[in-house]
C-alpha cells in the first residue's frame, strides 16, 4: 500500500467509522510519510526541509490526541489527513527525483573532475580504497555508475561501475556492462587526456579462476591468461584514445573460513548476495594464483607503455598468506591506513 492509498483509506475510515480511530497508532503511518520526504531531502533547502517535517509532526500530533479520546473530532482528523495527502501529493515524483539528483551529482562530479584535473580510478568495489573510506562508501550518479566520496588529500574521482571482471571487460553484453560505462564516460565526463587508474581482477581470481579450473578441465594458469588478454585489450585501447592509463594489481585474496566469507556463502545460498563475492579455492592458492597474475599483467603491460602499480607482494608471506592488517573490516577490501603505504607507489609512478 503506498503512503497515499494508506492516507485515503484512514479518510474513508474517518468519514465512515470515526469510532475505529480511538487508540489509533499513528507511529507507522507518521514513518511513511516522513521517509517520503526523507527520499528526496536533498531537493529542498534545509529550512524547507525542517518546516515540511515539523508541519507534518504537528499534524500528527493533532492526531494523536484526537484518537486519545473516547470519541475522535472527525472534523479534525479529516483535515489533518487532508493535509498531509496534499504534502505527499505535492512531493516530486521518485523517479523524477532520483534521476534529477543523480544528473545532478553527475555533472557536479564532472566539473570537480575538470576543475581539479583529477585522476580517474574506475573499476570494481576496491576503487573505494583510493577515496579514503574505510567501508565502501558509494554515491549514484548515473546508471548502475556511483562515484565514491574523496575524503583524501588526493586528486581522485574514484568511480564504481559494479562488481565487474576484467574478464568481461571488453564485452559489450555482460552482466554488469563496464565496456558500455566506460564508453559512456569516455565520452561525456573524462576530461581528454586525463589518467586513469583501472582497477579489475580480484573477483576473477577469488571467484572464477578456481571455479573454470574446474569446469573447463584446464590449468589455472590458462584461465588467468584468458583473463589477462581480455584485461590487456581493454587497457590498450583505452591508451589508443589518448588516456594516460595506469593498471592498480588486485590484492592479497580474502583469508580462509572468516565469519565474513561464511556469512557471504549463507547470504548467497539463500539469493540474497551476489555469488561473485565468494572465495572458491584456498587462501594460499588464491594468493599463488594472484602472484601469477601480478607478474605477468606487469610484463603485459610495461610492453605496452601502461604503468602498472600494485600492493600484493607487501600483503602475503612466504606461504601465500594474506597479512589481514592490510585489510578493512569486510577482510575483502584494503584498510584505508594502508593508503600511506600506497602513496609511495603512487608517488614512484607518477600516478599523484
Amino acid at each position: 500500500m503506498t503512503t497515499i492509498e494508506l492516507i485515503d483509506k484512514l479518510i474513508e475510515i474517518t468519514t465512515k467509522r470515526p469510532e475505529v480511530l480511538s487508540g489509533f497508532d499513528w507511529q507507522d503511518a507518521q514513518l511513511m510519510i516522513e521517509l517520503e520526504i526523507d527520499n528526496r531531502k536533498s531537493l529542498y533547502p534545509e529550512s524547507q526541509y525542517s518546516n515540511l517535517i515539523d508541519s507534518i509532526r504537528d499534524q500528527f500530533n493533532i492526531l494523536r490526541s484526537e484518537s486519545a479520546k473516547s470519541v475522535c473530532n472527525k472534523d479534525n482528523v479529516s483535515s489533518c489527513l487532508i493535509l498531509l495527502k496534499g504534502l505527499i501529493s505535492s512531493l516530486p515524483d521518485l523517479d523524477f527525483a532520483t534521476s534529477f539528483l543523480q544528473n545532478a551529482a553527475f555533472e557536479h562530479e564532472k566539473l570537480i573532475h575538470f576543475t581539479d584535473n583529477t585522476a580517474i580510478v574506475l573499476g570494481d568495489s576496491h576503487v573505494n580504497f583510493f577515496s579514503g573510506n574505510n567501508k565502501l562508501t558509494f554515491k549514484a550518479i548515473g546508471d548502475g555508475i556511483n562515484v565514491c566520496p574523496n575524503i583524501t588529500n588526493y586528486k581522485f574521482t574514484c568511480l564504481h561501475l559494479g562488481p565487474c571482471l576484467a574478464y568481461n571487460c571488453m564485452n559489450e553484453n555482460s552482466k554488469y556492462a563496464f565496456y558500455k560505462k566506460v564508453n559512456f564516460l569516455c565520452n561525456n565526463f573524462i576530461k581528454p587526456g586525463a589518467k586513469i587508474c583501472v582497477c579489475l581482477g580480484e573477483i576473477d581470481i577469488r571467484a572464477h579462476v578456481f571455479k573454470e579450473k574446474d569446469l573447463q578441465k584446464r590449468p589455472w594458469e590458462d584461465i588467468c591468461d584468458n583473463i589477462i588478454a581480455n584485461y590487456m585489450d581493454f587497457l590498450i585501447e583505452l591508451k589508443s584514445r589518448g588516456f594516460r592509463v595506469y593498471c592498480w594489481g588486485p590484492i592479497a585474496s580474502m583469508p580462509d573460513n572468516t565469519s565474513e566469507e561464511e556469512e557471504l556463502k549463507a547470504l548467497a545460498a539463500e539469493g540474497l548476495f551476489d555469488q561473485e563475492l565468494i572465495s572458491i579455492g584456498s587462501e594460499s592458492e588464491r594468493n599463488t594464483a594472484t602472484a601469477y597474475f601480478t607478474q605477468k599483467l606487469s610484463d603485459e603491460c610495461a610492453n605496452s607503455g601502461i604503468t602498472f602499480m600494485s600492493i600484493f607482494d607487501q600483503m602475503v608471506d612466504t606461504n601465500m598468506k594474506t597479512d589481514v592488517s592490510f585489510l578493512a573490516d569486510d577482510k575483502c577490501h584494503l584498510n584505508s591506513e594502508i593508503i600511506k603505504v600506497a602513496e609511495k607507489i603512487w608517488i614512484t609512478h607518477e600516478f599523484i
